[in-house]
């Protein structure tokens, strides 16, 4: 069960902008977010993060790389395993990872939940699901008792783990902001338990839940403080966002929460992050001296989903019990993929918006740069944009169970690596450019 918050400071200072000032260029913010798809997501997601320690940027003048300047690792599902074990371990998760959880054959553990007798409690003990086994396997496996304070304290990036909550349908992300609405300790939960629920596919695995502490006792202020839903009132995303936090702050309403896979609602990894950019807008004029230095704000969305089965449309019956299961969750899974796409990137630019009308009221030049010399982009590494024809169809037909050969998931690495490789000079020349035009020049 999750903790008690008993600091008045919150959950904890592993927040995205002290991320920001821990390390890295400050005036670049870098969000990674890693799709859902079981073992052949976190293979990918995997090569992507080796990829990364290869590309040099100097986003303000000093040697870097891509992966040092990740402000924020968000993983979902099957992501959510590559990027709690890279947050965790650092540079060391490139040498263990594969061993510890790509190459072992994960779905036996499955099996034994179900068919060995001694790990039956979930059957008569209505406080046990089969998902709080999972969470005693991965963390033998890999997290080996690391809760998110050991992630705090290792700074740099902010891993966001996200599940569903299915009381609402909506994504949910062990972050410090949302365990402060519920008035919850973040960094006593154990990482384990987090990427259970993330990866915890329905009828399979039992939700994981959590408790809800705002009351007359909570040290926090309100959850969602009067201007930012002032700030919110022209945007429905926002509004809608406030919504649900206002509902999480009301223990009347929400005194349990129930999360189940986190790709239920949002297999890109991406609405946390939306949420978060949201919340930043709706906040930015009082988060205003942390925000004043970002100037480039880089999404990179690591998908390694698979096209709808083509064989579906053309079958009269589809009856089997792995096909009922795969058709439902698949079916909502990637259904809104675009649309969460096309969402964040629209809430990117009102972010740049945002911070150059903040840098250009305090004047023409932030930390040597023109003032309106701010940017965002969204990139998307996607496995079916692989340019070899064969290799792509053989990898996105593979399964996305929780095992795979070890030729399958060597070659998927290879192949994340490769991909994000080949956007090396549109992320150098992007963390790097200045514009030729710009509020200062024009002004002198």
């Amino acid at each position: 069960m999750n903790e008690p918050l008993r600091s008045a400071a919150g959950s904890t200072e592993y927040r995205l902008l002290d991320v920001n000032r821990l390390g890295g260029a400050e005036s670049a913010l870098v969000l990674v977010a890693l799709s859902g798809g079981g073992k052949r997501s976190a293979a990918f997601a995997h090569g992507v993060l080796r990829g990364m320690r290869e590309i040099h940027v100097r986003p303000e003048g000093k040697d870097s790389t891509l992966l040092e300047e990740v402000d924020q690792l968000a993983g979902v599902s099957g992501g959510a395993f590559p990027a709690a074990h890279f947050g965790l371990y650092g540079a060391k998760s490139f040498e263990t990872f594969p061993e510890e959880f790509l190459y072992p054959d994960i779905e036996a553990y499955v099996w034994g939940t179900f068919l060995l007798p001694w790990n039956w409690d979930w059957l008569v003990n209505p406080l046990v699901g089969t998902n709080d086994r999972m969470t005693e396997i991965y963390d033998q496996l890999m997290f080996r008792g690391a809760t998110f304070a050991d992630l705090a304290r290792r700074g740099r990036p902010q891993v966001s783990i996200n599940a569903t909550d299915i009381n609402f349908g909506r994504p949910f992300g062990f972050l410090p902001q949302t365990f402060d609405v519920i008035c919850s300790d973040l960094a006593s939960v154990p990482i384990a338990r987090a990427v259970a629920a993330s990866n915890g596919l329905p009828v399979l695995f039992s939700p994981v839940t959590l408790r809800n502490y705002r009351g007359p006792e909570c040290p926090l202020p309100p959850a969602v403080p009067q201007y930012a839903r002032e700030r919110a009132q022209n945007d429905l995303r926002a509004r809608a966002l406030l919504e649900i936090l206002q509902r999480y702050s009301d223990p009347e309403q929400v005194r349990w929460i129930h999360l189940m896979d986190g790709g239920i609602s949002d297999n890109l990894a991406l609405r946390v992050l939306l949420n978060d950019a949201l919340l930043m807008d709706a906040q930015a004029e009082q988060l205003r001296p942390e925000l004043l230095p970002v100037r480039r704000l880089l999404v990179i969305s690591v998908n390694a989903e698979a096209p709808p089965n083509p064989n579906w449309p053309r079958q009269r019956i589809v009856s089997g019990f792995g096909q009922i299961i795969s058709a439902a969750t698949g079916a909502q899974i990637s259904a809104y993929n675009l649309e969460t796409v096309i969402a964040l990137e629209h809430t990117v630019d009102n972010v740049v918006d945002k911070l150059r009308e903040i840098r250009c009221r305090q004047g023409y030049r932030i930390m040597d740069y023109p003032c309106d010399d701010v940017a965002g982009k969204v990139l998307r590494v996607n496995l079916a944009d692989y340019d070899e024809p064969e290799t792509r169809a053989r990898l996105l037909a593979l399964r996305t169970g929780l095992t795979l050969p070890r030729d399958q998931v060597d070659e998927l690495v290879a192949v994340g690596e490769a991909m994000i490789r080949r956007n090396a000079g549109a992320i150098t020349r992007f963390l790097e450019a200045v514009p030729q035009a710009s509020v200062a020049a024009r002004a002198q």
